[in-house]
């Protein structure tokens, strides 16, 4: 059997106030030099002001991710800005920008999210866009997560939504990794294991999680991490990405607004019909936590979501329901009007 890597983070902490102690986090893991803090406008003034004046005593810089792109990403990589280690100090664009500009110049990637938007916190990749296409691309994975649940829990509800679409998407994710397995893809029981749990986990929790009561933003968040462990065991995404992913890249390659969760949560409802697995149960626990369940909800017409569930199955080579059932536009009608996404 061939080698098989996996790369995960050395220190994970969760809780109310957590934030404060990235100093003596930082003592611990041995990172003593410079850090370059990556923020974005609004998390500045939340969280990363604060943060910068705890790391005075390391001498840090601050920069702030005005967009998600790869361009973003480079503007600030050609700076050159001194720096022993990368924060990114916000939401998903200011995590992705940072995991990028860490890996381009070769220092440690410390994570502080301030929304459970999506379970790329804890992830080797990132998605940035790159003129109207959202390219997932190698990254760093972090060294630390440093998850403030006070701060968390004042993120707006559409991201804590969002974050819950995107666990809610792992059911049908995992179940097209089985599908690709039969073609000889590798596949890993114990990650799948763990997505499907994680999944799980958070629709149960999905009234607490609409309401950000503390405990359902803790399992959310828990489950998010779990979800991260999940791919860094595999060595990829697949026990988080499926064909509800492919159909979310496709509508964000087509300039939807919508977020990424968003997508993969309505795009999850019709990948399950078409798996022939119970999409009814997805598409409640989405109502419950206050996720879209149509496209309409997201912003995008009726075409625009059939045909991009069409054109997911050519979208990446990664083999899924899709491919399984030869999608074509009668067959995505009908489960677009079955599921009532749309």
């Amino acid at each position: 059997m061939d080698p098989h890597y996996i790369e995960l983070p050395r220190k994970i902490i969760m809780g109310n106030g957590v934030s404060g102690n990235i100093l003596s986090l930082c003592r611990e893991l041995r990172v003593m030099g410079k850090p370059l803090i990556l923020t974005g406008p609004t998390t500045r003034k939340i969280i990363g002001e604060r943060i910068f004046q705890d790391l005075k005593n390391l001498d840090p810089a601050m920069e702030v991710v005005r967009q998600g792109t790869l361009a973003e990403a480079g503007k600030i990589w050609r700076k050159k800005i001194p720096a022993d280690i990368v924060i990114g100090v916000g939401g998903g664009a200011v995590i992705d920008v940072s995991k990028v500009v860490a890996l381009k110049r070769k220092v440690d990637f410390m994570c502080v999210p301030t929304a459970p938007s999506h379970d790329g916190i804890f992830s080797g990749r990132a998605n940035l866009r790159d003129g109207r296409k959202k390219p997932s691309i190698v990254a760093r994975m972090p060294i630390a997560i440093v998850a403030d649940i006070k701060v968390i829990r004042s993120a707006p509800p559409r991201l804590v939504a969002s974050g819950f679409a995107d666990m809610a998407a792992k059911i049908t994710a995992v179940h097209d990794w089985k599908l690709a397995r039969k073609r000889g893809e590798y596949y890993s029981e114990f990650a799948a294991e763990i997505a499907l749990i994680a999944a799980k986990k958070a629709m149960a929790s999905a009234a607490l999680i609409k309401e950000r009561n503390e405990r359902g933003v803790r399992n959310l968040m828990q489950c998010l991490i779990m979800s991260g462990a999940a791919m860094g065991i595999a060595g990829s995404s697949r026990p988080a990405s499926g064909a509800e992913h492919a159909i979310s890249h496709v509508l964000e390659s087509s300039g939807s607004k919508a977020l990424h969760g968003e997508q993969c949560g309505v795009a999850s409802i019709v990948t399950a019909c078409l798996q022939g697995q119970d999409w009814w149960r997805i598409r409640e626990a989405l109502k419950r936590a206050g996720a879209p369940v149509t496209a309409k909800g997201i912003g995008v017409g009726r075409q625009k979501f059939l045909r991009a569930v069409v054109k997911a199955k050519d979208f990446r080579d990664r083999y899924t329901i899709l491919n399984e059932k030869d999608v074509d536009m009668r067959k995505a009608e009908r489960a677009c009007r079955d599921t009532k996404v749309c």
